[in-house]
């Protein structure tokens, strides 16, 4: 049974040139009736006549698009509608996505009155040229603010989001940003966590419009390799351990509903485009707005994973873990012994300083990390 849950919260002030998700500027007028039909999807797909008993839930995710924006009613609504429909456990980790201009006061006590209890706030940098470049609409000001206002109103947990890579972006930038985002949790000590992710655009991303592949203003890949590693270093020193290729978190402060993804374990979701991985089988609604609307229990995408696939998503997955992958259990569970069918291509691997291989545990190297999709391909 599924013990996390994902709800997707489409509306934005603005569509970021660089965003691929199910997200849309201009349709919050239609608000109360997407949340009327989130909530039927849940009531239908959560209905004791298809599960085995009552879902009991560790983790609760509002993902989008920019949760922070939708009105403290309907947010009520939705997590009145789950309490109905599922148990939480009295440490459930409920976790909310937004700009950082969309938090006030208000908004921050409303959101502890229902349980949330972690807020993951889209900075991407603290330079303004750069969030000008890549189109986002809010200023470092008003970044400062937001995270501001959410350390003094007590929100227990708070994780700052970043991004590399941008057009426009240096070295020296980007260390800048990582300086002021260190300083900033040394200040507010409920910021435990920090994430930063290579920007990897789409085919029809709007920003490749302004700047093309290959254009100038990107940082060429030495340069993007060379700020993951000033990443690393610099968060290391400030005492936050990376668990995952992209994130970084004091002590107890790691986000336990991604560690669902990336332990390869099931959940449901719930929304426009939102993919669940139940009993085996992943699916995906539409990511049409109008079409969810009509229809919200009509999969998009559906494929049932085989022990093959699972197998593969696994060492996919568990690699992004800094942990690693114990061998025996990846041989237990799935029936892949890495050691034996893939014994040449991991001494190569080792060979080359790019994965560790000690007490029956795979791990990337800090080296290959950069290259991970190509490492783990070799492997799958």
């Amino acid at each position: 049974m599924p013990a996390s849950i994902y709800v997707h919260i489409p509306f934005c002030t603005h569509k970021c040139e660089f965003c691929d998700f199910a997200a849309f500027a201009g349709l919050s007028h239609m608000e109360d009736e997407y949340t009327t039909v989130v909530c039927s999807e849940m009531a239908a797909r959560l209905s004791s006549d298809l599960l085995p008993g009552r879902p009991k839930i560790e983790t609760l995710f509002f993902g989008g698009g920019t949760p922070g924006l939708m009105s403290i009613d309907n947010l009520k609504k939705i997590m009145q509608n789950l309490h109905g429909l599922v148990d939480f456990n009295s440490d459930c980790e409920i976790s909310l996505e937004t700009t950082p201009h969309a938090i006030t006061k208000e908004k921050i006590d409303a959101w502890q009155d229902m349980g949330i209890n972690r807020v993951s706030i889209g900075i991407e940098s603290l330079l303004d040229d750069e969030l000008t470049a890549i189109g986002r609409d809010h200023t470092v000001d008003q970044a400062l603010f937001g995270i501001e206002t959410a350390a003094r109103s007590g929100m227990p947990e708070l994780s700052l989001d970043f991004m590399y890579g941008l057009p426009t972006q240096t070295l020296e930038s980007f260390g800048r940003s990582l300086d002021r985002a260190i300083g900033l949790s040394q200040k507010w000590p409920s910021i435990g966590h920090i994430s930063a992710y290579c920007l990897e655009l789409s085919p029809n991303s709007a920003l490749k419009s302004r700047f093309p592949d290959g254009h100038p203003s990107y940082p060429q890949e030495e340069t993007q390799v060379a700020m993951y590693h000033l990443l690393v270093e610099k968060l290391a020193q400030a005492g936050f351990d990376q668990y995952e290729v992209s994130n970084f978190a004091r002590s107890g402060c790691q986000s336990r509903h991604n560690m669902t993804y990336w332990q390869n374990r099931s959940y449901f979701a719930f929304g426009v485009g939102a993919h669940r991985y139940v009993d085996g089988i992943r699916s995906s609604n539409s990511r049409s707005f109008m079409k969810y609307l009509r229809e919200p229990l009509a999969d998009d995408v559906m494929e049932i994973i085989d022990a093959q696939m699972e197998a593969k998503e696994a060492l996919m997955l568990g690699l992004r873990m800094m942990a690693g992958i114990k061998l025996e259990e990846l041989k237990a569970r799935y029936g892949l012994d890495l050691l034996k069918s893939h014994a040449g291509q991991l001494k190569m691997l080792e060979e080359e300083g790019l994965v560790h291989l000690s007490d029956g545990i795979l791990r990337l190297s800090q080296t290959g990390v950069p290259i991970s999709n190509s490492i783990i391909a070799t492997l799958i």
